[in-house]
């Protein structure tokens, strides 16, 4: 048989079984009253995430009230923990016993022991099932996995802490959830005796030296902490990309990982005299979620993820690296309460700790994840700002079952808070009958199908142009995913009136189909398509001469609602144009209330009050009366009216605007002189050092260069 981890190592006596005798013995004890009494009443370590302290500081309001009203639809409950019927994936979830932790958070509450009694009655049940559950995934435990083991052991650990001598928890179900956690960090000390990739890794090693750090009275805990150590760097050196995104290139597992990372070091920092949150990649992790999120503090559902909304990991970050633009995020995206909750789940800083900088907006530029392959274009942190995510990622496989969806150089689009362009996501279960044909196939994504053609896993994207300019963001790329290849080349308009300008060219190819998915069903509009409800995208194709079909379709995906910060499940509406494969082009004008008055034709662009042009790498804007505004482009050259307006050898990307006076950014690869083309402007100023009067400079390196006008 094929394991998915380790063969089988699960002793019957060590882990599965452990008699009283052992369990003493493993702590030193004289007796399990003793021990009982021991850990019930020491004054440290605590768990990190107290329950506790949380419950002390939350007592009266709303997120208290919820928690026992959860609590108290378990009272009774009763539970078939052999049901098969919960779905494959879903049984091994349900045995995570996560349901179960409003009992330790209502307990913690009101001190009722009506909860500790449900608790001991519905562990005692899970435990006694131990044995005799089975699940179908081929070579997987149901218990005895690291995901498993993981969920479990945090959540006995919380409720150890919690009940402690609780006369309403039985002594049998207080021995049976020590021996949990004995059982569990034992089997996780063999599972992780070396390096295995994979989330599930991440978090069991990281769970492990939180245990070891909880339970020092365990004579083993020493041996544990230093293999969870070990586990930990091996997985932030090969399980995290430079970047800081965990190696599957999914939110909701990188969120698992900085989870169980977050954990790790604040219990090193509290007890263990160990600093994880000085490891760079650790930052890096954090950063991740910054350079992802969206305006509205939610990160879109890409690959095999929920929608993720960071901003209390966020949070957390802050409290470990005092990073101040972490903090702006997180007070901006969450209500007082919230804050006061998420702050209470945290023990005080050791005395010593840095004082972390005032609160502060973190950098907007545009920016690629080189090593997660995703590019971000935005336009600022403001509600209603433009926000673009571009995947160029490799398939990535698992142990189990890849997280990659088929799709690449696919984009979500999101502004005024909600998404414009959306895409399937994840599934609410991978029991899901249309997790393969539709959360993870192309269908799902904003992408070029080719009717009849499989989109391979190994599809090679690669970004080939990334230029973050002022007035304009390009993304270029091409992938082999189709048996033809195909480029895309996306140009975002940052400067208002803002819009994105897409370019696909299919080798050789058949008839294609390009497709979007909105919010709102689609509607005619002249020689375009805009959604009926806003915010919403008018879509328009720049040749509609060669759109040969229109194809609608649907199907469920998480809507984020900034105002309640959920994302249920609602519908995406398909807009698919038929077109002759070849080179095509498609605008996305998007609109808060109605759609704007836009004529595309070719590479021009007519709307409010300006005429953009584009050719293969430059940009330009004039007024109605053809005065030149600005220009860009993302090549060797930038040329209007047969006028060169920046000339350079080693140009990269320019930037120019003549509104308002002379400016321009200029990215080249190498020392060169460069001249500008700057009707009335005889001296120029070169990163803010005023020059001899001329419009010829000399860069001297390779890099990014700001000139603007300095005359007197």
């Amino acid at each position: 048989m094929q394991y998915v981890e380790r063969p089988p190592h699960i002793d019957p006596v060590r882990m599965r079984h452990i008699t009283d005798e052992d369990l003493l013995a493993a702590t030193g004890t004289a007796t399990v009253e003793e021990l009982r009494r021991h850990l019930s009443t020491r004054t440290g370590p605590r768990p990190v995430f107290d329950v506790a302290r949380w419950a002390a500081a939350m007592s009266g309001t709303e997120a208290a009230a919820q928690a026992v009203a959860a609590a108290d639809e378990l009272l009774g409950t009763e539970v078939d923990f052999l049901d098969k019927g919960r779905g494959r994936s879903r049984l091994y979830g349900f045995h995570y016993l996560r349901w179960m932790s409003p009992l330790v958070s209502a307990y913690a509450l009101t001190g009722d022991p009506a909860y500790a009694k449900e608790w001991d009655r519905l562990f005692g049940q899970w435990y006694d099932s131990r044995d005799h559950v089975a699940g179908d995934w081929p070579g997987l435990d149901v218990i005895w996995y690291s995901l498993g083991v993981w969920a479990r052991s945090s959540l006995v650990t919380q409720a150890l802490a919690v009940f402690g001598e609780e006369p309403a928890l039985s002594r049998e179900g207080w021995l049976r959830m020590v021996k949990t956690i004995l059982g569990g960090a034992r089997w996780a000390a063999e599972e992780h005796d070396e390096f295995r990739q994979g989330n599930w890794q991440f978090a069991c090693a990281s769970e492990l030296l939180h245990v070891a750090a909880v339970f020092p009275e365990f004579g083993e805990a020493g041996g544990w902490a230093e293999i969870a150590k070990a586990r930990i760097l091996d997985h932030l050196e090969l399980d995290v990309r430079a970047d800081g995104g965990h190696h599957e290139r999914s939110p909701g597992y990188h969120s698992m990982c900085v989870e169980a990372v977050q954990r790790a070091a604040v219990i090193g920092e509290q007890y263990l005299g160990w600093d994880l949150a000085g490891h760079p990649r650790v930052r890096a992790m954090h950063d991740w979620y910054v350079a992802l999120v969206t305006p509205a503090g939610w990160i879109p559902h890409l690959q095999d993820s929920g929608l993720f909304w960071p901003a209390a990991h966020l949070l957390r970050g802050h409290y470990l690296l005092g990073d101040p633009g972490y903090e702006e995020l997180a007070r901006r995206w969450l209500t007082p309460e919230q804050l006061r909750g998420e702050l209470a789940w945290l023990p005080p800083r050791p005395d010593g700790a840095p004082v972390p900088a005032p609160a502060s907006e973190p950098d907007s530029s545009s920016r690629t994840l080189d090593t997660s392959r995703y590019a971000v274009f935005r336009t600022g942190w403001e509600p209603d700002s433009l926000h673009t995510v571009v995947n160029y990622g490799p398939f990535v496989g698992h142990e189990l079952e890849p997280h990659s969806h088929h799709a690449a150089l696919d984009f979500v689009l999101s502004g005024w808070g909600v998404p414009l362009a959306w895409e399937a996501g994840g599934p609410p279960s991978y029991d899901d009958p249309g997790y393969y044909d539709w959360y993870q196939a192309t269908r799902g994504h904003n992408t070029v199908l080719l009717p009849g053609e499989e989109f391979v896993a190994d599809r090679d994207a690669t970004c080939d142009t990334f230029a973050a300019l002022p007035h304009v963001d390009v993304f270029a790329g091409h992938h082999h995913g189709y048996p033809s290849r195909h480029d895309r080349r996306i140009v975002f308009v940052r400067d208002s009136p803002s819009y994105w300008l897409v370019t696909d060219e299919i080798e050789d190819g058949p008839e294609a189909v390009w497709q979007v998915h909105g919010r709102s069903p689609w509607t005619e509009r002249a020689g375009g398509h805009a959604n009926v409800r806003g915010p919403g995208l008018y879509v328009i194709p720049a040749d509609p001469e060669a759109v040969t079909g229109v194809l609608h379709g649907r199907g469920p995906s998480r809507i984020p609602d900034p105002v309640a910060r959920t994302a249920e499940y609602g519908e995406v509406h398909t807009l698919g144009l038929r077109q002759r494969a070849g080179t095509f082009t498609v605008g996305l004008f998007p609109y808060a209330e109605d759609p704007p008055a836009v004529r595309l034709r070719g590479g021009e662009v007519s709307l409010d009050g300006v005429v953009d042009a584009f050719s293969g790498h430059q940009w330009t804007r004039c007024d109605t009366e053809g005065v030149l505004l600005a220009a860009a482009c993302w090549g060797p050259s930038l040329v209007h009216d047969g006028i060169a307006l920046v000339e350079a050898r080693g140009l990269v990307a320019a930037d120019v605007t003549y509104r308002g006076g002379f400016a321009a950014v200029v990215d080249t690869d190498r020392c060169t002189e460069l001249r500008v083309h700057a009707p009335g402007v005889t001296r120029l100023a070169l990163n803010g050092v005023r020059l001899r009067p001329g419009l010829t400079v000399t860069l001297p390196s390779s890099g990014r260069w700001h000139l603007e006008a300095a005359d007197e």
